[in-house]
């Protein structure tokens, strides 16, 4: 699987690894702590693949059949009702987080009773999604995948969770099936994901239960229903079979496996990672490393021309570049002082949306909460509808405001992505021109590698909030005077709810607030740290080379003679690397 882009990323691997070796002999801790950064993104970075459609499609015994085993529970009736992942891991482990933050470990063939209708009826157990690690082997290099609940059944909220996971899917598989046409729901569900998602694979799914001849007709009806409704000449469609090829995997079925045709959904999907995320990974890791090799090699050419120089000119140019490094490192600290306002712009908006949240959602909320009373005072006593109504809100409160969470975490994902990028482009300028400005004073070459943005897929610089478990204090017990008629405490009971409703609502809305803004902090000040790393980096590998100049031109002739040898021999191994590296850069238009 992915054998093309495997040998790429090895290739990568073992670069940077050379480069990281050749900085570590120049003691230059700052580009060694930036490349080895680099190679733990490489290790990293995912591509997530979202299987989507109507219900009763396939979707989870084609994840099945990709994964190569039963993991996720098929059946005849709409079953899937919690979206699950799955990726690799060396030891199959499931882990089921729930709606409050809170997560427990179950074992893989457990989760039938997390992620199913029949299990976990309308989602009673306040599931949010499930996480699956399996070790199989088209897993292996960072594939995601992601079942979701089908959209059209007769349950609304595995709808919304389906529309929920639109924006995280790097691509999608939107499973159709022959033995229904394609319908209303699912053409609007498709129109929907096309805002979302710019890579689109249709299966057509069953082939099996069809002859060539019918099937021939539904691929026809299929791509140009697809076509018209899309605008588009370009269509993906493969047809196969998700349940043979899930048999033919499990019982080592070669013929099965052909004739499901799975292997050429499997190509596809290696093909489309290769050209789009693949390439980009490789592309924006060698692209830095090249230009941590500039530099590294303008430090060795600036102790060659210095050790050209007499004592006197080289100590004038020493001043020179000192004078214009302290005008550059300036220049980066007021960028990352500006940096910090304008996360503290993204913090002040967050808190401006929990309150106006609050402000809308309260009415909405507190007329909820009168008619359940209404519909439950007469059916119990006053200490039960308390009771109950504690419980009530504790639900609604925490509904909406998961949802509310959510949202602001994807709007803030997605702002701080824009102001970062912008401010790691303005650090990547100044050095550039602190390299420039190096090799006009000493009169040397200096190689230019373009900047790329340092973007791996949608997860920009690998941001993300921490998960906070939204907090419920208890609902203070009503204290009403026992002996009065149950028809008078009513209102007092609709006052106490709604006072009660209010303060566990601004409570809570505080806490979602602070944990976003803590997150956004937490994420510039790691930010800042690395605009510095990257500045350092280059300030440290020219200093150095002027500062051993400035002392090996009191050496002995031999000595010097040997430190021109060792220049001599790490200019060759600068030049394979940039070769392997310059080759790397050219995958991304492969």
């Amino acid at each position: 699987m992915l054998e093309y882009f495997r040998e790429q990323k090895t290739l990568l691997i073992n670069a940077v690894e050379q480069l990281i070796t050749l900085a570590e002999a120049g003691e230059n801790r700052f580009a060694v702590d930036l490349l080895t950064e680099s190679l733990a993104r490489v290790a990293s970075e995912t591509f997530t693949l979202v299987v989507m459609g109507e219900f009763k499609r396939g979707k989870s015994t084609l994840i099945n059949a990709l994964v190569g085993t039963r993991i996720l529970p098929t059946a005849i009736v709409p079953l899937t009702a919690i979206p699950t992942f799955i990726r690799h891991g060396t030891e199959p482990q499931a882990t089921v987080v729930f709606l409050d933050g809170r997560s427990v470990k179950v074992p893989v063939g457990a989760i039938v009773q997390y992620v199913t209708e029949k299990e976990n009826p309308r989602n009673i157990k306040k599931v949010r999604e499930v996480e699956v690690i399996y070790p199989a082997p088209f897993l292996a290099e960072g594939i995601i995948l992601v079942d979701t609940p089908g959209v059209g059944s007769a349950y609304t909220h595995n709808t919304e969770a389906a529309y929920g996971y639109l924006p995280r899917a790097d691509a999608a598989l939107f499973v159709i099936s022959v033995d229904a046409p394609l319908g209303k729901g699912e053409l609007d569900y498709l129109r929907d994901v096309r805002h979302h998602v710019h890579k689109l694979i249709f299966v057509l799914n069953k082939i099996d239960i069809v002859s060539p001849h019918d099937l021939a007709e539904a691929l026809d009806f299929t791509r140009r229903m697809l076509q018209e409704q899309l605008q588009t000449q370009d269509i993906l469609l493969v047809p196969l079979s998700a349940r043979l090829a899930l048999e033919g995997k499990e019982q080592n079925d070669a013929e099965r496996l052909e004739t499901s045709r799975m292997t050429e959904l499997e190509n596809l999907i290696n093909e489309l990672i290769r050209r789009q995320k693949g390439a980009l990974i490789i592309s924006a890791t060698a692209s830095r490393a090249l230009r941590i090799l500039n530099e590294l090699e303008l430090g060795l050419e600036l102790w060659r021309r210095g050790m050209e120089d007499s004592l006197e000119e080289l100590e004038r140019k020493i001043t020179a570049f000192e004078a214009e490094l302290a005008h550059l490192e300036q220049e980066r600290e007021d960028s990352i002082y500006l940096l910090y306002r304008e996360v503290d712009k993204l913090a002040a908006r967050v808190a401006e949306d929990m309150e106006a949240f609050e402000r809308r959602v309260f009415p909405q909320l507190a007329g909820q909460l009168e008619d359940f009373i209404e519909e439950n005072y007469p059916r119990h006593s006053v200490k039960e509808t308390a009771s109950l109504a504690q419980d009530y809100i504790k639900k609604i409160i925490l509904g909406v405001l998961e949802e509310q969470r959510e949202r602001e975490k994807e709007i803030m994902q997605q702002e701080f992505a824009r102001v970062a990028g912008r401010f790691f482009r303005r650090i990547e300028d100044i050095v550039d021109r602190l390299m420039a400005a190096s090799a006009e004073i000493f009169q040397v070459e200096v190689h230019k590698t373009a900047y790329k943005d340092y973007i791996l897929g949608d997860r920009y610089f690998y941001f993300h909030f921490y998960e906070h478990p939204t907090f419920i204090p208890a609902f203070e017990e009503l204290t009403v005077a026992s002996l009065l008629p149950k028809a008078l405490l009513k209102k007092h009971i609709l006052t106490k709810t709604r006072a009660s409703l209010a303060e566990l609502l601004n409570r809570n809305c505080g806490r979602v607030r602070a944990d976003l803004v803590e997150s956004l902090k937490e994420k510039v000040r790691q930010v800042a740290g690395e605009l510095r790393l990257r500045s350092d980096a280059v300030a440290f590998s020219l200093k150095n080379a002027l500062q051993k100049a400035l002392e090996e031109k009191k050496a002995s002739v031999a000595e010097q003679e040997k430190s021109r040898a060792k220049c001599e021999e790490e200019k060759q191994k600068f030049f394979i690397l940039r070769q392997n590296l310059e080759s790397l850069l050219k995958l991304e238009n492969a």
